[in-house]
């Protein structure tokens, strides 16, 4: 298939370039310039690296300037003089500000970026220009009335909602921090506050995590390093520091899933008669007895009712000769049971593994804590995270 030629784009040359006048421009570049736009397989990572100049030089005040430049440039002198007062603390996504730069220096946008861009101005445009609340004279009939308190309603889903786009800026603000300290192996930042401190509700979480699953995507891609493009666009990160770099979005996912669970744990729930743990984990499958003459191995499982509230378990998938290592969050404390699966384990540090003998490798893990753990962490085998499903070929070795 013939590779699309760039199309050239016109009148990019009207808009000076900015100088950040930072020392990382050596290994960055200067400002993004598109005199021909990118070809279709190549244009997210050209998109992805003028994102990242942006956002390293940038910050919110730049991005009312950028665009306030924008609505400027295309006539709307009005708009203009309005973005100009909206307060920096309603920026929270500048990728917004800095599209809108990137197109007056070339790029085309599609329809859709086109389309989700001048919702987020219409957004910040109308956070001065809210309506105002008339007085309901006591004369005002009932159906003109309840027409006026529907407008001036909050309303509330949409309030949740900016909490979590809230969020959003201050987990970009932290990764932003960690890189500004060289990307450490080691660090004492916590997503999870910054989501805490937000009150995010749970269901809102989801739009969190999409965000930081493309980014651990995007550095696991540049660390195989097959796209050429996107390898230059990281080029002034050492190998080491975009490993460190996918741990700590790794860490991310795991803080915002432990914030799920803390956040409906510590719901308050309605008054009610406590749920015996018999009953909890009646649905839960599991083998009860397995063995095998030829490997040497005679098992049997514990009885389900340990593993709720325990923070630690070894489970044995007899079938595919797979060893899960459980180990709870340290914001759960203890697993729960719901259904069949297993729920308020710590996804960064719980494994499953392929024993390659079984009968020999298992007789090591039943052994003392400390000597089940160390020999665990030996096995060379692949490590996988579990995904907490139970099924009936799997056996339960252990639960403390």
């Amino acid at each position: 298939m013939a590779t699309r030629k760039p199309k050239v784009t016109e009148d990019h040359s009207a808009v000076k370039a900015l100088n950040p006048r930072d020392a990382e421009t050596k290994y960055l570049g200067e400002e993004p310039l598109f005199a021909e736009q990118p070809v279709p397989e190549y244009r997210n990572s050209a998109i992805a690296r003028g994102l990242m100049w942006y956002h390293r030089f940038y910050g919110r005040k730049d991005a009312r300037d950028m665009l306030a430049a924008y609505l400027e440039t295309h006539g709307r002198t009005a708009d203009a003089k309005i973005m100009r007062k909206v307060v920096d603390q309603e920026f929270m996504l500048p990728t917004f500000a800095w599209l809108s730069r990137m197109t007056l220096r070339g790029l085309e946008l599609t329809e859709h970026e086109m389309m989700t861009m001048e919702n987020e101005i219409t957004r910040l445009i109308d956070t001065i220009n809210k309506p105002e609340v008339k007085e309901v004279s006591r004369f005002t009939t009932a159906a003109k009335t309840t027409e006026e308190v529907a407008v001036t309603r909050n309303n509330v889903q949409e309030t949740m909602r900016e909490k979590a786009r809230e969020a959003a800026g201050e987990l970009e603000g932290l990764i932003d921090e960690f890189h500004s300290l060289s990307s450490p192996t080691k660090h004492t930042l916590r997503p999870i506050d910054e989501v805490a401190k937000k009150n995010v509700l749970p269901q809102h979480i989801s739009m969190l995590t999409e965000v930081w699953q493309k980014k651990l995507a995007e550095m696991e891609e540049v660390l195989v390093g097959k796209d050429a493009q996107l390898v230059e666009g990281y080029s002034h990160y050492s190998k080491q520091q975009i490993k460190n770099t996918i741990k700590f979005i790794e860490l991310v996912l795991s803080d915002l899933s432990s914030y799920i669970s803390v956040k409906k744990s510590a719901k308050a729930p309605r008054a009610r008669k406590a749920v015996p743990v018999e009953k909890i984990v009646a649905k839960l499958q599991y083998l009860k007895t397995f063995k095998d003459v030829a490997a040497k191995i005679d098992l049997v499982s514990v009885h389900p009712i340990k593993i709720h509230g325990a923070s630690e378990a070894w489970v044995y998938d007899t079938a595919k000769r797979k060893l899960h290592h459980y180990i709870a969050d340290e914001y759960s404390k203890t697993f729960t049971v719901k259904g069949n699966t297993l729920l308020g384990f710590d996804t960064a540090q719980s494994e499953v593994k392929t024993l390659r003998k079984p009968g020999e490798q298992l007789k090591e893990v039943m052994g003392s804590k400390p000597v089940a753990r160390k020999y665990f962490k030996e096995i060379k085998s692949v490590s996988t995270t579990p995904n907490g499903r139970f099924n009936a070929a799997m056996i339960i070795l252990k639960a403390f």
